[in-house]
């Protein structure tokens, strides 16, 4: 199946759509759920910090669809947007671990020997999914730079040519001519 460019641009506008609504639907429940904010309480910060875990988890397939929208649509700005904003994603979950860390050890030297053992199977859950989404925010910024890199500069009207600044340029060549015969002396019509 072709699509058009018409056709891609339609489909990406959709994704754009459907991407961000979900990434909205699931900060508006994490906000409901741990509305009030009390930052001051350690059994508040450790009980938002897993949710925000699977908040994080969650938004991984819509950010995917806005990333295939960005390509579908070659919108480089959205698309190094998205770069900055899963490294400073992952950035910021390595910090929310270590928060994380240190106000769980501080729980569990509060809690009944009965408690800590189910305590740190879920603190160990959120530590665990929080690592795999640093490494995949990081990693999907780093390779986003890799393909924006690679795709080179927008070229504009008017710009400089594409083979000196190593572009590839694509139906650049000239037509494919026929061969000339060559015509001998003896050769007559």
């Amino acid at each position: 199946m072709n699509l058009s460019t018409t056709q891609l641009r339609m489909l990406g506008s959709v994704l754009y759509f459907a991407g961000v609504a979900l990434i909205i639907n699931f900060i508006a429940q994490f906000t409901i759920t741990t509305w009030p904010f009390k930052f001051g309480e350690l059994n508040w910060r450790v009980g938002s910090a897993g949710i925000f875990m699977d908040v994080l988890l969650s938004i991984v397939t819509p950010l995917i669809m806005i990333h295939v929208a960005a390509l579908l649509n070659g919108d480089r700005k959205t698309l190094q947007f998205l770069r900055i904003l899963s490294l400073i994603i992952g950035v910021g979950t390595i910090v929310l671990l270590c928060a994380f860390a240190l106000d769980s050890v501080q729980i569990l030297s509060q809690l009944n020997q009965s408690m800590k053992g189910t305590f740190m199977k879920v603190a160990m859950r959120a530590a665990l999914v929080g690592t795999m989404l640093t490494v995949l925010f990081i990693w999907a910024g780093l390779t986003m730079g890799k393909v924006l890199k690679s795709q080179g500069t927008v070229r504009t009207v008017g710009g400089k040519d594409a083979t000196q600044d190593g572009m590839l340029m694509v139906g650049t060549r000239e037509p494919a001519r026929t061969p000339l015969r060559a015509v001998d002396a003896n050769d007559s019509k």
